[in-house]
């Protein structure tokens, strides 16, 4: 009889989960907040320092240990046009290999990354991108430097979003791409964006695909949501089911202020191997 219980609950269940569809899954909410979990050092105050660091330690670690890593860096190092740069190349690659398709490489691609950056792991060793993380981060403040101006962009997304967040600071937790023009319908039509990016930086030189006219906003950027637009009778020509007003609050919150240089710990390790080379 308890078996016979057994089977058709598993049953019932099976016959739910079959009915579900794909959108559906999709549906589930995400917040929108300060992500606390980010990892988000801007490195301010310690961009040498992180940068020998990444050269003498991280970069090697991730060739061998970060699944598909290796051979999508030495593609990006090698793409035309970021093999000719001298003083911008690691930056250029981080880029090029952010902005990539994928479905080409479902390996290592910026969705394995963006993920580990929502995870707050970037303290312990089991944070596999401190290469591409830095670099990213380095190529986005560089190039905001020649930019200076604030930025309005534009991002799709099939993701659900929560609408009581008016008036609320937020921060989205990872690099986010957005675009300088309205992107195409394929990106997502369930939540979209409007913001005004201060520490975001035009990246479409160094782009895999430069016609998408990339804006990449750095993880610890916060924004204020000034608007929340909805489609309805009133707004029928909405270009998104829902559409957030974002503004920059012109000021970045990084929580992890040089983490991994102030780890003593780490530190020593490396003076250890320092001397040991010598």
């Amino acid at each position: 009889m308890m078996m016979m219980m057994i089977i058709i609950i598993i049953t019932v269940v099976a016959m739910i989960i079959s009915i579900i569809s794909p959108k559906q899954i999709s549906a589930m909410e995400y917040p929108l907040d300060m992500a606390e979990n980010s990892v988000d050092d801007s490195y301010e105050g310690c961009r040498d320092a992180m940068e020998k660091l990444v050269v003498s330690k991280y970069t090697k670690q991730e060739r061998k240990n970060t699944p598909g890593f290796a051979a999508a860096w030495k593609i990006a190092l090698n793409a035309k046009k970021c093999s000719k740069e001298e003083t911008f190349k690691n930056q250029c690659a981080a880029i090029y290999l952010y902005t990539g398709n994928p479905e080409k490489n479902k390996i290592f691609s910026y969705k394995e990354f963006n993920a580990a950056t929502r995870k707050a792991a970037y303290k312990s060793n089991s944070f596999q991108f401190y290469t591409l993380f830095f670099y990213l981060t380095d190529a986005v403040q560089q190039l905001k430097q020649k930019q200076k101006q604030c930025l309005t962009t534009y991002r799709r997304t099939n993701i659900k979003f929560p609408t009581n967040v008016r008036n609320k600071t937020i921060r989205f937790g990872s690099f986010t791409s957005t675009s300088l023009v309205e992107p195409p319908t394929r990106f997502g039509d369930k939540s979209c964006f409007e913001m005004e990016t201060c520490f975001g930086a035009d990246v479409i030189k160094y782009s895999k695909f430069p016609d998408e006219s990339e804006v990449l906003v750095p993880p610890y950027e916060v924004f204020r949501v000034t608007k929340i637009k909805t489609k309805d009778k009133k707004n029928k020509n909405l270009w998104c089911e829902v559409v957030y007003e974002l503004k920059s609050i012109k000021k970045m919150r990084s929580d992890l202020k040089c983490a991994k240089v102030n780890d003593k710990t780490l530190a020593y390790g490396l003076q250890l191997k320092k001397q040991e080379d010598q």
